[in-house]
């Protein structure tokens, strides 16, 4: 296990964040403005969840050795020094720059030869690939089913996809490998070459998370979480709404109401396929040349013992969505 944990500056942005940066960007711009005001808050992490953390940093070293013995290459690990790329510069003159703090280091001084190989190699089109330059190794200890193809990398951004692109954009590399060990016995490796569109975009969404930061601005909220978070105090206890949030109130109740609808149709519905099938398992239907399998199974479960919950602080948390009711009827 190497000897040294994350070594880019916590306000600045990372590889790592990428995920978060295209699922939750709020979330970043949240932890890096927390770090730059220094009011960052020591993160709770669930005990299993931190001993999976754990472990993934205990096989790190063992999973590099796989992907340097299944590519026959030999990696720089660990690197204790970290990169980082300018991609444009605030008002003051203060460079935005993203880090990467590189799991390991492929210095390709020859053409390298990958071949695909089911179930252990994955290449893009499933093609031989020739590596040269400088090729970002990340390393993936997870549970998770196997991804058995590329395009669960490539198409899915699967883990660790978007990361390693950022690394290869900072590293000015063509080429990238992602070993991943599933489930504690399935190593696989998949070599991906350098997206010039997503690159693009990670710069993009890298600018506006910066520029968000220096404006003091925040994301327009895209769900209902994002929207709940930006107004999770009461400061007001009373506000008069003007009459036309009357209409989104009337929208969201028809809704309701449809979905009720749905709901009491789609049980009607279940409770004829399930009578239909009766006790047996599988049941099929011909029609017009095609057919349509309808199953029943049955589901086991292992007996498990009592699961012990940690204990909790006192908190307060105010309500994601917001109740209706209506206190006076209109005037006919």
């Amino acid at each position: 296990m190497k000897p040294f944990g994350k070594l880019s500056p916590d306000d600045k942005l990372s590889a790592s964040l990428m995920p978060m940066l295209y699922d939750r960007p709020h979330k970043v711009l949240e932890k890096l403005r927390a770090a730059i005001e220094g009011t960052s808050e020591a993160q709770i992490i669930d005990s299993k969840i931190q001993e999976r953390m754990d472990m993934g940093n205990v096989l790190e070293e063992t999973i590099m050795s796989l992907i340097q013995e299944r590519l026959n290459i030999t990696i720089k690990y660990p690197i204790d020094e970290v990169m980082s790329i300018e991609i444009g510069m605030s008002a003051d003159r203060k460079p935005w720059d993203i880090y990467a703090s590189l799991d390991g280091m492929l210095y390709a001084q020859e053409p390298t030869l990958v071949i695909p190989e089911e179930r252990k190699i994955y290449t893009e089109g499933n093609e031989q690939m020739t590596l040269l330059g400088p090729v970002p190794v990340e390393v993936k200890n997870m549970q998770h089913r196997p991804y058995d193809n590329i395009e669960c990398m490539t198409v899915d951004y699967g883990r660790g996809f978007l990361q390693l692109q950022a690394q290869m954009l900072i590293a000015d590399a063509q080429f990238g490998i992602i070993g991943c060990l599933f489930n504690g016995n399935d190593m696989r490796v998949f070599v991906v070459k350098a997206d010039k569109k997503i690159q693009d975009t990670i710069i993009e969404k890298a600018l506006t998370l910066y520029q968000h930061i220096e404006d003091g601005t925040d994301y327009t909220p895209h769900d209902l979480d994002t929207m709940a978070g930006k107004y999770a105090e009461i400061n007001t206890p009373k506000v008069e709404l003007d009459n036309t949030m009357l209409t989104f109130v009337e929208q969201y109740e028809d809704c309701l109401n449809k979905r009720k609808e749905l709901d009491i149709d789609m049980e009607r519905l279940q409770m004829k396929m399930i009578e239909g099938l009766g006790d047996a398992e599988v049941g099929t239907i011909t029609h017009n040349g095609g057919l349509t399998r309808l199953t029943r199974p049955i589901r086991h479960y292992k007996a498990q013992p009592a699961k012990y919950i940690e204990a909790k602080p006192a908190r307060e948390i105010r309500a994601k969505s917001v109740a209706i009711k209506h206190l006076l009827d209109e005037w006919n």
